[in-house]
């Protein structure tokens, strides 16, 4: 709960539940609690399905919502989602929309969270669009077992853009704001071709870089926006608003990351790599050949000019003790190769009697021993099994959501002045912000 304090002012889940409580009013909730070497209840936070059971029971407890989240389909985060509503409903008093606020949400998935709790805590009218039919058909259930057909309308999007089809069968609707999850809009020109229908486009964002590309991008069009940050246990996420309106969002609603001292990133300059152009991407195939060495699993988040960013993650640790591993590797081949040479020459010693004695008493098998020995060496040297080898990770690359990683982190390669330089941002992992350091250590190390 390291984040929590950053949590929005008025989020119920800066104080954590009390699951002691929940235990008692819930038996579904009591099947999955345990409790810990110092008495206190608490679940396994790593168990989908404990998961599940916690923010349905959540949602009933703090909301009077009953929501049927279907096992396979993804478990919204009730705190995270919270913070977002909470910072639409500043957005919207920024604005003077207290009453009568109308909203869509993009994506609103088989939960219809954000419509749910947007209804219940203030009564707003919602629009739910939804791809996926399955989804699609959950949603509408949700909404219709909590009896709040009269505030939610889930709708189906069959566009190729967002809400292309929602707002070609109504063009008079009007929203105060239009909320979607990644993945968005895909550029701003769709961003520009759907600007009518709402007041505040709002989007939250899992990378700061993404962040980062889309405010610098919004700063050259000069689109008024603003942006904050969703604290909530050990995760960080951005949300990202911005209008075409008069509405100054910025300085109404100010980015809540000020409040929080932001180092400035570390900046690793990299020496030039001998035999080869000094360039952006000899210096991306080299990084790639070293994650590969570690087994670092990666993908391009963006690759333009001079710039390439990836996300890396790491399960294990395998940067450490290189030098002690080699030299034990060497040891072990230097006593291999002893013990072979010392075999080949016992052998040689018993082969070469058994073959003069067997070439002594039957001659005519001299053929079928010269016979067998090619066709031994031709065995040996034949192309029988693969040799091992990494497939490129920018197409097998799988982020596991089910144990957190050792660590995850994003490498930033960018030439400025001649120099190859590398910016690491630690994201999330159990090994913390050290073994990133670790890693970026080796890649220095390795470079040559």
């Amino acid at each position: 709960m390291a984040l929590n304090k950053f949590m929005h002012s008025r989020n119920i889940y800066r104080t954590p539940p009390n699951f002691e409580n929940m235990s008692k009013l819930f038996t579904e909730f009591s099947a999955i609690a345990k409790m810990d070497a110092k008495g206190k209840v608490t679940i396994d936070f790593k168990d989908p399905r404990s998961i599940r059971v916690l923010t349905k029971c959540l949602l009933k407890s703090d909301f009077n919502l009953d929501v049927d989240i279907p096992e396979d389909r993804l478990v919204p985060t009730l705190p995270l989602r919270l913070n977002y509503i909470l910072w639409i409903e500043d957005l919207m008093a920024a604005i003077g929309r207290d009453t009568d606020v109308r909203g869509i949400d993009i994506g609103t998935g088989a939960c219809a969270i954000y419509p749910l709790l947007a209804a219940v805590k203030q009564k707003w009218f919602m629009i739910g669009t939804e791809m996926d039919a399955v989804s699609l058909q959950k949603a509408q259930q949700n909404v219709k077992r909590n009896n709040l057909q009269e505030f939610v309308e889930i709708k189906s999007n069959e566009g190729t853009m967002l809400i292309e089809n929602l707002f070609t069968v109504d063009v008079s609707l009007k929203f105060d704001f239009c909320m979607c999850n990644p993945p968005f809009y895909s550029n701003l020109q769709e961003l520009c071709e759907s600007r009518s229908p709402a007041s505040v486009f709002t989007t939250m964002i899992g990378h700061k870089y993404n962040l980062s590309e889309l405010l610098q991008d919004l700063k050259v069009d000069k689109i008024k926006h603003t942006h904050t940050e969703f604290c909530q246990g050990r995760v960080t996420r951005w949300g990202l608003a911005w209008t075409y309106q008069k509405h100054d969002i910025y300085n109404l609603v100010p980015p809540r990351e000020k409040s929080r001292k932001m180092k400035p990133p570390i900046v690793h300059k990299l020496p030039e790599l001998p035999n080869c152009v000094n360039n952006i991407e000899n210096a991306y195939q080299k990084l790639k050949l070293i994650l590969s060495q570690l087994k670092i699993q990666y993908r391009v988040l963006d690759k333009r000019g001079n710039l390439i960013a990836l996300d890396i993650v790491a399960k294990v640790n395998t940067w450490s003790n290189q030098r002690r591993k080699k030299r034990q590797l060497k040891r072990m081949e230097e006593k291999v190769v002893k013990k072979s040479r010392l075999d080949s020459e016992t052998d040689s010693a018993n082969n070469s009697s058994e073959t003069i004695t067997s070439i002594m008493e039957a001659p005519h098998k001299s053929t079928d021993l010269v016979q067998t020995s090619e066709s031994k060496q031709k065995q040996e040297t034949m192309p029988g099994e693969p040799i091992a080898r990494h497939n490129s990770t920018d197409e097998c690359y799988q982020s596991s959501e089910e144990v957190e990683p050792l660590v995850q982190a994003f490498l930033k390669l960018f030439k400025k002045e001649d120099s190859i330089n590398l910016e690491p941002q630690f994201l999330t992992g159990i090994g913390g912000k050290e073994c990133l350091n670790q890693i970026v250590q080796y890649i220095q190390n390795n470079w040559k």
